[in-house]
C-alpha cells in the first residue's frame, strides 16, 4: 500500500531544498548581488548631472573593474530575504502535520501513545482502543505492526479464528520470523477443533527449522501428536517445552503432570494424580501448560429468573484478591450462544503483562453486555466472586443476578 505521507513529506521537503537552497543561488547567478547594485544605484545618482554618456561609461567601467557582472535589468526580481526564506520553511513544516493529520499518520501516533499507557488504562479503554486498531488495520491492510498485536491479542482471547486470519496477514506480507510462523500454526490448529493441518504443521515445522525452542510450534506439536495418540512424540515436544521452564515453576510443574499424563497412556507410569482428559482427548490447560500458565475456571450460569438477550457480549475479568475497581490482571470477552458459559482466565488473557499464574488468589466478576462496552455502568446483568483460589481444577460458579 503506498504510504501518503512519505510522498507528501518529500514533495514539500524537495520544495523547501528549491526554496531554501536552489532559489537564492540561481538569482546570486542571475542577477546582480544586492550590495552591487545598490553601489551601481549611487554612482549613477552621483553622475545624475552629468550627460548620459558619461553615465553609461562609468556603468561599463564597473563592469570591466569586476564590481558587476552586467548591468542590470530593469524590474529584475529580487532574492528572497532572510525572513522570506524562514516563513517558507515554517509554512512548509506546517503542511507536513496538516498533511500528516489529513492522511491518518496522527491515528498511528494517537495509538502509539495510547499502546504506551495501556497499564494505567480501564478495561473499556482497552476494548476502545482494541477498536481503533482493527480499523486502522482495515484501513492499512499492509501494516505488519498493527496485524501482529491483534494476532496475539485475538489468540490470547480465545479467539483462535480471528487470530488465524491476523497471522496468515503477517505471512502474506513475508513475515518469517519463528515466532510468528509457530503462533500462526498454534491459532490456525485451535481455530479448527484441534485438527492439525498440512499448513499448520508445516508451519509449525519451520519455525522449529529456525528456532529449536520455539515454545507455539513445540506446543502445537506436541497437541496435535497427543490428539492422534502419538504419546511418545507428545512428550518429546513437552519435554523440549519444559526445558524452557524454570525447575519448580507452575509452568515446568504443569508440563510434568501434563508428561505423566502421557507415559500414563503407554503404560510407562502408575495413574494416580495424572491430569484428567477433555473432550477432546488433550490435558485439560494443556494449551495454557505450553505457555507455563495457571489459570481459573469459571462457570457463568444465567440470571434464574431472566433471560440474557441474544447478542449480549459477556466480560469475565481477574483482579487481585479484594479488588473491585483498577486494572484487570486477564480478561475475557466472548458472545456466549448457549448457557452456562464455561470460561478460563490464564496468561492468554493477561493484560499489560500482568500474569494470572503469579497470583494466589483473584476475585473474579462478569459483566453482561447488550451494547458491547465493558463496565459496571454498562451491565445489564452482573456477579462476582472474591478471592478464588489459581490453579484449582475445580470451576468457580457465579450465577448473573441484575445490577
Amino acid at each position: 500500500m503506498i504510504d501518503y505521507f512519505w510522498i507528501a513529506a518529500g514533495a514539500l521537503l524537495l520544495g523547501a531544498i528549491v526554496w531554501v537552497i536552489a532559489l537564492p543561488r540561481y538569482w546570486q547567478r542571475h542577477y546582480p548581488a544586492e550590495t552591487n547594485e545598490d553601489w551601481l544605484r549611487l554612482r549613477q545618482r552621483e553622475l545624475a548631472g552629468e550627460s548620459e554618456q558619461l553615465q553609461q561609461e562609468a556603468a561599463l567601467r564597473l563592469i570591466e573593474d569586476g564590481v558587476v557582472d552586467e548591468l542590470p535589468l530593469p524590474g529584475a526580481p529580487k532574492a528572497p530575504s532572510k525572513a522570506a526564506q524562514w516563513i517558507g520553511i515554517l509554512m512548509l513544516t506546517l503542511s507536513v502535520v496538516l498533511l500528516y493529520q489529513r492522511l491518518g499518520g496522527w491515528e498511528d501516533v494517537t495509538i502509539a501513545r495510547a499502546l504506551s499507557d495501556v497499564e494505567r488504562a480501564q478495561p473499556a479503554e482497552i476494548i476502545a482502543l482494541i477498536a481503533r486498531i482493527e480499523s486502522r488495520a482495515e484501513a492499512r491492510p499492509g501494516n505488519a505492526d498493527y496485524a501482529l498485536l491483534l494476532g496475539e491479542y485475538y489468540l490470547s482471547g480465545n479467539d483462535p479464528a480471528a487470530a488465524s486470519d491476523y497471522f496468515d496477514r503477517l505471512i502474506a506480507m513475508g513475515a518469517t520470523a519463528p515466532e510468528i510462523l509457530g503462533k500462526a500454526a498454534q491459532a490456525e490448529f485451535l481455530a479448527n477443533d484441534r485438527q492439525l493441518s498440512a499448513q499448520a504443521r508445516a508451519r509449525a515445522e519451520q519455525a522449529l527449522a529456525i528456532n529449536t525452542a520455539e515454545p507455539a510450534a513445540l506446543a502445537t506439536l506436541g497437541m496435535a501428536a497427543f490428539e492422534a495418540a502419538d504419546f511418545r512424540a507428545a512428550i518429546q515436544y513437552w519435554e523440549r517445552l519444559q526445558a524452557l521452564e524454570a525447575p519448580g515453576s507452575r509452568g515446568h510443574s504443569m508440563l510434568a503432570q501434563i508428561i505423566e499424563r502421557a507415559r500414563v497412556a503407554l503404560g510407562e507410569a502408575p495413574s494416580g494424580e495424572a491430569p484428567s482428559v477433555g473432550a477432546g482427548g488433550s490435558p485439560d490447560g494443556l494449551s495454557d501448560a505450553a505457555s507455563g500458565s495457571l489459570g481459573v475456571e469459571v462457570v457463568v450460569r444465567a440470571p434464574e429468573r431472566a433471560s440474557v438477550p441474544n447478542g449480549s457480549v459477556v466480560f469475565v475479568l481477574a483482579r487481585p484478591a479484594g479488588a473491585e475497581q483498577g486494572m484487570p490482571i486477564a480478561v475475557s470477552r466472548t458472545q456466549p450462544d448457549s448457557w452456562p458459559l464455561a470460561i478460563r482466565l490464564d496468561d492468554r488473557q493477561s493484560m499489560a503483562g500482568q500474569l494470572i499464574s503469579e497470583s494466589k488468589a483473584v476475585s473474579i466478576e462478569v459483566q453482561v453486555s447488550i451494547d458491547g462496552q465493558p463496565g459496571r455502568e454498562n451491565a445489564l446483568y452482573w456477579g462476582r466472586v472474591d478471592a478464588v483460589e489459581v490453579g484449582v481444577a475445580e470451576p468457580v460458579v457465579i450465577t448473573l443476578g441484575d445490577q
